[in-house]
């Protein structure tokens, strides 16, 4: 095989021995066609053992430690066998990689066709550690492969608790690279952890970690799989327990194009990092291959996830254009991150959920959300799932420090379930939700495997005392026909926003709602169409703000209650209940009869949490009389929701007279509901 000399005069050796396999001619050849796209620098081929039949982790370290500022490290075509290089210096944990890239800037290690692995369970590969402005593309990260196996019940396994599996909390994630001997630790059957793969169990390893103050670092078209922790991870909270190194964050890392997938906890995972970014990747499968949509647990098995720790966050993190399909708990999941964008994502057949971003607690809190234009499918039809996407901010009780404000719009979401909604936010400060299409139910939700009855969309909390501030939530198109769906659209303790322009088909016999809110102040519900079955409640608006304009069909739909409608008419007198003639609003009337007090007005027909407004006035030529006895006082003795007490006296000081005393006269009353 002749040798290429690309254009720029780098001189790269061949071997002549490789069988030309496919992988090695395509690796070589984007290598060379790598080599002339760079601008400067130097170019180097790293020589070692490409039959993965020798341990070669100190021979590519060295050239790891040789390399310059501005220089580019070519690993040819081949397989690499590495393993744990206890060489490497300053691990006061002794928990060191296979391999280590440390203090460099504008190195470029490129690698199409070279497959660097490891035999070894929970030993990660590749280190980043305080480099700047340096590439990594074209390396396939392969890890044992293989996972400790899980519980039948709880479904838990070497992420586990006292419920089942390992009993590994307290130190999953804080020790990496089997640097912590756990091999005579107890399971929960009192029998020691032992050795698994090699490596010890509840260590955790990654195909690629990044952490210590690494700046502008970008994965290009690399691939990682079969790690115990994840196939390529940003900060590790080891670093903070059980001794606070006191290493920097991280600052805009950036995996372009990579593949990761059949890791076990997560394929891409974030901690202690500002601005990462994942684009145009592929997440695969995450999780234990043996999790079951039966077990009361499906955990771990994040696509990608940003952690939720007392320490350094995830901030700003940007998933778009990805394909995450087969994750076994959730595809994109967030906790305790400072912000979070999700665009235009492929997002498929997660057991729990598709899009999850919640607090943990008050020092752990979410803020500043964006879902917007992704195809969600298949999620959440597990023991407890968590539906397409879950939002919600921390709990405290004020604006001042509520700090979620969401976007949630223009999202295709294909049969979908959660225990609290398909689409479910809440304790929010400023919410939209717009735009969204969301039919169908799992194929694979199991009824009498998940018992719950949720709404379709649920928006607000289910605790009074938790406000949520602004919210908007319009234009959604919602049709889905189960009998485990309660609802349409639940909106609940919302203080000001409106619900507007959203179609609502839920025409189930067993659904309870087509639209309903729950406790709002001033939000208003306006145009929007809602088709229910035979039975249930098309629109039940528990609202001080306006509820006009939607087209009801179905249950109970026979009249729609209509914030500021005017119910108009006069009453005359004649010895008993009156003489009414209406001049609008008669269908929200049930009955106008005498009262003790004066005269009642039974309304019907209205929404909960209405207080009428009611204006009388006198009619007649001398007004109205009770035999020889003018009235000169009418007041509004009682207002509610359910009827109206009219008092009539003589004057303020007598006692009340009831209408069917009246002779003469009549009375113009108007109420505005």
């Amino acid at each position: 095989m002749t040798n290429y000399t690309p254009k720029k005069k780098y001189y790269i050796p061949t071997n002549i021995e490789d069988k030309l396999s496919k992988d090695f001619v395509q690796g070589i050849t984007r290598n060379f066609e790598m080599l002339d796209e760079m601008d400067g620098g130097t170019a180097k081929t790293i020589k070692a053992d490409t039959t993965g039949r020798t341990m070669i982790q100190e021979l590519i370290q060295l050239a790891f430690d040789h390399a310059r500022d501005g220089d580019t490290l070519i690993l040819p075509p081949g397989r690499y066998w590495l393993e744990k290089n206890n060489k490497l210096k300053d691990f006061p944990n002794n928990d060191q990689p296979c391999l280590l890239l440390r203090g460099k800037k504008r190195v470029h290690l490129v690698g199409y066709g070279a497959v660097l692995f490891t035999r070894t369970h929970a030993q990660g590969i590749l280190e980043l550690q305080q480099c700047e402005d340096c590439v990594i593309e074209g390396i396939t990260f392969e890890g044992y492969g293989e996972f400790p196996g899980i519980d039948p019940v709880t479904g838990y396994g070497e992420k586990g608790t006292k419920a089942g599996g390992y009993p590994t909390s307290g130190f999953w994630n804080y020790r990496k690279n089997n640097s912590f001997d756990t091999s005579e630790r107890a399971r929960n059957d009192g029998k020691p952890f032992g050795i698994f793969g090699g490596g010890f169990i509840g260590n955790v390893g990654s195909g690629v970690l990044v952490h210590r103050g690494c700046k502008n670092v970008l994965f290009k078209s690399c691939e990682s799989s079969g790690f115990n922790f994840s196939g390529f991870a940003v900060g590790h909270l080891g670093d903070y327990l059980p001794t606070d190194l006191q290493y920097e964050d991280n600052k805009d890392i950036t995996f372009l194009e990579c593949n990761a997938h059949d890791n076990y906890s997560s394929n891409f995972v974030f901690s202690a990092v500002e601005r990462p970014r994942v684009i145009n990747c592929i997440s695969d499968r995450a999780g234990h291959p043996n999790a079951s949509k039966l077990h009361t647990y499906v955990d771990p098995g994040y696509g990608i996830n940003a952690l939720g720790t007392m320490f350094p966050k995830a901030n700003d993190l940007l998933v778009t254009g990805c394909t995450l399909r087969g994750n076994k708990r959730k595809a994109i999941d967030g906790h305790a991150a400072g912000g979070l964008i999700a665009t235009d994502n492929l997002i498929s057949d997660s057991m729990v959920g598709g899009v999850f971003y919640k607090w943990t607690n008050v020092d752990q809190f979410t803020k500043d959300c964006i879902v917007v234009n992704n195809k969600i499918e298949d999620c959440g039809y597990a023991k407890n799932p968590l539906g397409a996407i879950y939002v919600g901010g921390v709990q405290r009780e004020s604006r001042e420090n509520q700090e979620m404000n969401t976007i949630i719009s223009n999202n295709h979401i294909k049969n979908c379930f959660g225990t609290e909604g398909v689409i479910f936010a809440g304790a929010f400060d400023r919410l939209i939700i717009e735009g969204n299409i969301v039919h169908g139910t799992p194929r694979e939700l199991d009824v009498a495997n998940t018992t719950f009855e949720p709404y379709v969309m649920y928006v607000g909390y289910s605790i009074a005392t938790q406000p949520n501030f602004a919210g908007n939530i319009s234009n959604n198109v919602i049709d889905v026909n189960h009998p485990q769906i309660a609802g349409g659209i639940l909106v609940r303790n919302l203080e000001d926003g409106s619900v507007l322009g959203n179609t609502i088909k839920t025409q189930n016999p067993l659904t309870l709602y087509g639209l309903r809110l729950w406790n709002c102040k001033d939000v208003g519900a306006v145009g929007n169409t809602i088709k229910m079955g035979p039975e249930g409640i098309p629109l039940d608006a528990e609202t001080t703000g306006v509820v006009a304009h939607n087209t009801l069909f179905g249950g109970n739909a026979a009249f729609q209650p209509l914030q500021g409608q005017s119910i108009f008419f006069t009453i005359n007198a004649n010895n008993g209940n009156g003489a009414v003639q209406f001049k609008s609003g008669q269908s929200y009337i049930s009955i106008i009869e005498s009262n003790e007090k004066g005269l009642e007005v039974k309304l019907r027909n209205t929404s909960p949490g209405i207080q009428p407004m009611v204006k009388v006035s006198q009619t007649g030529e001398k007004g109205l009389i009770a035999s020889e006895q003018f009235i000169n006082y009418i007041y509004t003795h009682q207002v509610s929701q359910q009827s109206i007490i009219i008092g009539i006296k003589a004057d303020k000081e007598s006692n009340h007279i009831p209408f069917a005393n009246m002779t003469h006269g009549g009375l113009e009353i108007e109420i505005i509901i």
